[in-house]
């Protein structure tokens, strides 16, 4: 993985450079350069807790001499600096605030191999760069980190100027021996399917479809440390594979071919598009029974150095060969040359590499949980192992034991002459378990166990947003959350969910779109919803009453308060003056003081100062059992509730920073 990494020096960094020291400008006494964090998190996502990441690096000691260095990366209190070397050469006496720093990093190898040079103010190699799109994001951070092609032209620049650090970036445009006619040019299509809005999450979850629809009962998932070998990743599985014709027909775009009525697929584009949506070299390796294996790569840089519609035959490197070895049948997909996110996730104190395989994993449980229940009929159960072998465990979004699960109902939808080709949509309605009888039920376990509970049951989200249809599409959960502008959202319906099942006949009256993410409800299907979600609708709202009722703390409930009877009753009240003038009313009720503190579901935070126009309020998610039973034990008294407020800003102002010590890091 190799990144360029730019930032323009400030004065209290120069020190590190002894020339600036003798000539009396030093202000302070730092000898490193500072890394912000987020260039860190996303050139080493998995940076363990070491707070040192070595590189080696080769830099200037004088205008053509060229050193080596052990340098590294230390954490400081909220960034990092790069030690390890002082140059002492009469050569750096042109530093001065405004210089530019640039790095070429391989960040894939421990340790990390870097070349570095610093570009006078008045320089035009810092004039071209400073002046190019590639850098604009120097506009909101102090520190870019260019992935890949992103920093092509920095790099260029780099080599035409610093030869003797900096490689020239090879970029054949004008290929004599391109396509010629109308066909899509190669590299403009790559970027175009690329670009089609795949999480990793969903990426995978499209290439675990393929092993789906080649009967795979075992996939595993091989995605190792990014920082030990580069980032890449590999989806191997058992099913059928494929015989060298059939992978070749597998690797065309739109390729249209007869799908079974349990096939996952639907235009031909989802290997393609989820594999290049994440990586730049795309290697699939298949084997049929009585067939010979076969190997067969698309890789964008000779796309673009061809120009022509080229796939390759190369067998799979060495370091990967164990990965993508195959039983008797069966397929490996392997992604090479895989691209950082554009924003590494951030939940403090958690590193990124260790959120994007929690991501993963939250996504296939819940996606494929039918499948690894053993619950779709005809086939066998399928099991998921991610990195070490580890099983994914189904997250059925309506299991829990509490939930109240209404008969299922078919409808059908018009639109075909012949009977037997009519879509058949089932619908199903589930009113989940409210507050107070989760956590009567969860009662007897420890807070981890309650806290990992609640985060399957709420999707790792807030609650609210958990409502709504749960559409299947042969067993495979494709969309989820929101009425699909049939109902709004609602705090009071909050615990129905209603999972909506069809197969491939409902495709085009459904009108699922290329990412197999985008429904369409038709207007024959929308009324009959709204028919069939009348009862449930109803249900789920006693529920969530019923749960206000019994004071489980949910946001708009105010356990112990008065309700409309009680106002009602209070303003009949009369009484007599001492005049004889009659009945006067009664004074207003005092208005009620805002409670400091606030109930939420699926922060990521255990609690959350938060200004709006009623003033200040902390907002206490589940994440700490022990600190919502104190808020619900001192619930009535507002004056412990801001004492609680207050000392937990104490502990905001004294940087304790909660820490989510459960799926994330793997515990």
């Amino acid at each position: 993985m190799t990144f360029t990494i730019l930032r323009l020096l400030t004065h209290s960094e120069l020190g590190m450079f002894h020339e600036y020291r003798r000539s009396g400008r030093e202000g302070s006494k730092q000898r490193a350069i500072n890394y912000d964090s987020d260039v860190v998190d996303r050139v080493f996502p998995a940076a363990k807790d070491s707070d040192r990441i070595a590189i080696t690096c080769r830099c200037l000691e004088a205008a053509k001499t060229v050193v080596v260095k052990e340098q590294w990366l230390k954490k400081q209190e909220k960034n990092w600096r790069l030690e390890g070397h002082c140059p002492k050469s009469q050569y750096y006496g042109f530093v001065e605030p405004g210089v530019l720093f640039a790095m070429v990093v391989d960040s894939s190898s421990s340790p990390a191999s870097a070349s570095w040079v610093v570009v006078p103010t008045g320089h035009p190699a810092r004039t071209a760069i400073i002046n190019h799109g590639e850098s604009a994001r120097f506009g909101k951070s102090a520190m870019i980190a260019l992935y890949g092609e992103e920093g092509d032209f920095c790099r260029q620049v780099l080599a035409e100027h610093y030869p003797q650090l900096f490689e020239k970036v090879e970029n054949v445009r004008n290929n004599p021996n391109r396509s010629t006619g109308l066909e899509p040019d190669p590299l403009g299509l790559f970027k175009i399917l690329a670009r089609a809005g795949h999480s990793l999450p969903s990426a995978v979850a499209d290439l675990v479809d393929n092993s789906l629809s080649k009967g795979a009962s075992e996939i595993d998932i091989i995605f190792p440390n990014p920082n030990q070998g580069g980032r890449w990743m590999c989806i191997r599985d058992n099913g059928v594979g494929m015989t060298p014709e059939g992978l070749r027909e597998a690797m065309k775009i739109g390729h249209q071919r007869d799908y079974d009525a349990a096939d996952l697929g639907k235009y031909g584009y989802g290997l393609k598009g989820a594999a290049w949506s994440q990586a730049d070299r795309l290697t699939v390796v298949s084997k049929a029974a009585n067939s010979p294996e076969s190997v067969l790569t698309w890789d964008r840089e000779h796309l673009d150095r061809t120009r022509r519609w080229e796939i390759l035959e190369d067998p799979v490197e060495e370091k990967y060969a164990e990965s993508v070895r195959l039983g008797t049948s069966g397929t490996a997909v392997l992604l090479t040359r895989m691209r950082p996110p554009i924003e590494a996730p951030k939940v403090k104190g958690v590193e990124p590499y260790t959120q994007e395989v929690a991501a993963v994993r939250d996504h296939l449980e819940l996606v494929f949980h039918r499948f690894l229940e053993g619950a779709v009929r005809g086939r066998q159960r399928v099991t998921i192992r991610l990195l070490k072998g580890t099983e994914l465990r189904p997250n059925n979004p309506m299991a829990h034991p509490l939930t109240k699960a209404f008969d299922p109902r078919s409808i059908e939808l018009p639109g075909h002459q012949d009977p037997s080709k009519r879509p058949i949509i089932t619908v199903r309605a589930y009113v989940m378990p409210n507050e107070a009888e989760f956590h009567e039920y969860h009662k007897e376990q420890p807070p981890q166990a309650i806290r990992e509970q609640r985060d399957r049951m709420t999707l790792s989200g807030r609650w609210n947003d958990s409502q709504g249809f749960y559409f299947y599409r042969l067993d495979r959960l494709i969309k989820w959350g929101g009425w699909e502008d049939l109902f709004a959202k609602d705090e009071h319906t909050k615990l129905l969910r209603v999972a909506v099942d069809f197969d491939r006949q409902a495709d085009d009256q459904l009108q699922v779109d290329i990412s197999k993410q985008v429904i369409r409800l038709p207007v024959a299907l929308t009324d009959n919803l709204k028919d069939i979600l009348k009862t449930p609708r109803s249900q789920a709202r006693s529920r969530y009453d019923k749960k206000v009722s019994t004071g489980g703390g949910e946001s708009g409930a105010t356990p112990g308060g008065t309700g409309a009877g009680a106002g009602a009753s209070a303003s009949k009240t009369t009484g007599v003056t001492g005049t004889g003038r009659g009945p006067t009313p009664s004074p207003p009720a005092p208005k009620k003081e805002r409670s400091p503190l606030r109930l939420v579901e699926g922060a990521s935070l255990p609690w959350e100062r938060k200004t709006g126009f009623a003033g200040e309020q902390v907002e206490l998610s589940h994440r700490i059992p022990e600190l919502v039973a104190l808020a619900q034990a001192i619930d009535g008294d507002n004056e412990a509730k801001k004492a609680l407020s207050e000392f937990l800003r104490v502990l905001e102002q004294a940087g304790v920073v909660p820490i989510l010590d459960g799926k994330l890091d793997g515990k």
